[in-house]
């Protein structure tokens, strides 16, 4: 009996090609376009930038350096002290570590095109550059003045930027902004009796390369998509198996139903099994897409069958809660706010379209436990290589939802004199 009621569910799924579509086409688009259009800001990608900077030098690095190491050689000090400070004299020359540190850096090299000028261009020159940089003479020796005797103050970059290039102006301001404040450290170093040689190789010798602080594989953009439009689209189903089950009493279908003896609870273990069974194979279907085209691969699949498995019998459950609401409102009132209204709220709060995690605090915690962010929680461990065990709280969140789901159905549901 229940084995023809699974069928005719699955049928009447099977002749709406309509609903398929949405089902498993938009998804895997959505995944698509998300993942292209945003994988750069996920990634944690920089932008390709073209950024002129013209260069005005009025300051004689060289010369500065070479006076302030005869004054230190003429200090009433030990040949030590002179070597040292000598030699941090000759290490940390500013402009220097600016064009080739900075500006020849990994980073920069590639965006950052440098023109050297001895002038200040016009105001119809200065439109073709992202910036004017004006180093003002005498800055490298007002540099080491400060640092070593504290004379003056901390000396100044002039930087004037073009309103009109946004994006490349905002990082050349965020660069010299950096620039300026380790200008301002370096300079405090000798009169603290810290040595900046030792304190940047020992800098240098612990940062040597990123990693997640787990030490787990990273998620990329596609990944994190496939996840979360999967998630989204499979509540969905739930929708969409309760507008088929009210569909069938208003076609006298469901009265039929019950004259040929069939219990009430049977026919919504029918809703409730065959809506498992459809968002199984949708999950399936979409995650297999995404491996196939974006090489989107699970670590363990059996973790991934239990997870996909309990996220599917969850959304049974809403399918069973939904069908009971229509059948007692006789309406589709239900569905329609659960399509149109709550799966936005609860793709939203899950963080299938933003990851919670840049959120933080008390909503990043209510994310985790809520029936989409369990789910995502626990795909997003799982393709880390996180074991079972590991995502066994967001699978209790989901169990515990289903249960409070069923609950609510069999009370809500119709009886047999007041079904028809």
């Amino acid at each position: 009996m229940i084995a023809q009621l699974i069928k005719k569910e699955l049928l009447m799924v099977w002749r709406r090609p309509r609903e398929l579509v949405i089902l498993l086409f938009m998804p895997f688009v959505l995944i698509t376009i998300l993942g292209a259009a945003l994988g750069s800001i996920i990634d944690g990608e920089a932008p390709d930038l073209d950024i002129k900077l013209a260069v005005i030098q009025k300051d004689d690095a060289a010369y500065g350096e070479e006076k302030m190491i005869k004054k230190m050689a003429s200090l009433p000090i030990s040949p030590e002290e002179k070597a040292v400070a000598i030699e941090g004299i000759k290490s940390f020359n500013p402009i220097r570590i600016l064009f080739d540190d900075v500006f020849a850096s990994e980073e920069f090299k590639d965006s950052i095109q440098v023109t050297e000028m001895e002038t200040v261009p016009s105001d119809k020159e200065a439109l073709e550059y992202s910036g004017i940089l004006e180093i003002p003479a005498g800055f490298t020796e007002q540099f080491y003045l400060h640092a070593f005797f504290n004379e003056d103050e901390v000396p100044k970059l002039n930087l004037k930027l073009n309103e009109s290039s946004t994006l490349e102006g905002s990082v050349l301001n965020d660069i010299f902004t950096s620039f300026q404040e380790d200008i301002s450290l370096w300079s405090a170093l000798p009169s603290l009796g810290i040595d900046p040689e030792t304190l940047q190789n020992s800098i240098i010798s612990k940062v040597g390369k990123t990693e997640t602080v787990t030490k787990k594989k990273p998620v990329n953009a596609v990944t994190y998509y496939a996840i979360g439009m999967c998630v989204m689209f499979m509540f969905y189903v739930a929708g969409n198996s309760a507008a088929l089950a009210l569909e069938e009493k208003e076609n006298q279908i469901y009265g039929r139903i019950l004259l040929a003896n069939v219990p009430v609870p049977i026919f919504f273990v029918g809703i409730f099994v065959s809506t498992i069974i459809i968002t199984f194979v949708q999950m399936n279907i979409l995650f297999g897409l995404s491996a196939l085209i974006h090489g989107v691969s699970w670590p363990n699949v059996i973790d991934y069958f239990v997870v996909t498995f309990t996220l599917c019998v969850m959304v049974g459950g809403f399918a069973v809660f939904i069908s009971a609401i229509n059948y007692r409102s006789n309406s589709r009132s239900a569905t329609q706010v659960f399509s149109s209204f709550l799966i936005p709220i609860i793709a939203f709060v899950g963080g299938s379209f933003i990851p919670v995690s840049q959120i933080g605090g008390f909503f990043e915690m209510i994310s985790q436990y809520s029936p989409g962010g369990a789910g995502i929680s626990a795909y997003y461990k799982i393709m880390q290589g996180y074991s079972l065990s590991d995502v066994s709280s967001q699978l209790l969140s989901v169990s515990i939802t289903t249960v409070l789901l069923l609950l609510l159905a069999i009370l809500i549901r119709p009886r047999r004199g007041e079904s028809i």
